[in-house]
């Protein structure tokens, strides 16, 4: 009784050792690091380079558009309503 007991406690070790050693090897299928832009062709660099521009100059845009309205609405306020410096930040 007691070898049979030993024996399975044994290979109960050796299965969760095996699993633990393949639960931290890296997977292959997964991509680590930095990887190389491999786009083909030239053209479709400057595309997308001059698509990332405009994106970029629409949000500065929009956000100034947001900071004019902001300020128009506290001018509007005045000093009539007080209101708090936080909630507009």
């Amino acid at each position: 009784m007691r070898l049979r007991s030993l024996t399975l406690v044994a290979a109960g070790i050796a299965i969760g050792y095996s699993i633990s050693q393949k639960m931290r090897q890296d997977d292959p299928e997964v991509v680590r690091g930095p990887q190389p832009k491999s786009s083909g062709s030239p053209a479709l660099r400057l595309v997308s380079g001059q698509a990332q521009r405009v994106a970029d100059q629409a949000s500065v845009r929009s956000l100034a558009a947001i900071r004019r309205a902001r300020g128009a609405i506290r001018t509007r306020l005045g000093d009539a309503e007080t209101f708090d410096d936080a909630a507009w930040n």
